[in-house]
């Protein structure tokens, strides 16, 4: 998930790290979420709108800004998407004891 849309039709930017939201901001004219309408600090990895990401979601990525200091600082983050298939994976295995 890399957005949500909120009841009255504002949407929130997800970010692909920690999963913070943004406030929630009108859509631009051309229906997607700016850059330049997210608070200060926000980042974007730009997508096309109908590129489809691993974990299902679409379009461009987000970090928020505390993410964005630990990606500067040279740290190494796994993504939201990254953690959930390797759960699953993991979950899924059946052991046979062999």
């Amino acid at each position: 998930m890399n957005t949500v849309t909120t009841a009255s039709g504002r949407v929130r930017a997800c970010c692909e790290f920690c999963g913070r939201m943004s406030r929630a901001v009108a859509l631009a004219s051309d229906g997607r979420l700016s850059l330049f309408d997210l608070p200060r600090g926000w980042s974007e990895a730009p997508f096309r709108p109908t590129f489809t990401h691993p974990d299902g979601s679409t379009g461009s990525l987000w970090q928020c800004p505390a993410c964005v200091r630990r990606l500067e600082r040279g740290e190494g983050l796994p993504s939201r998407a990254d953690r959930a298939h390797s759960a699953a994976t993991t979950g899924s295995e059946v052991h046979t004891g062999t």
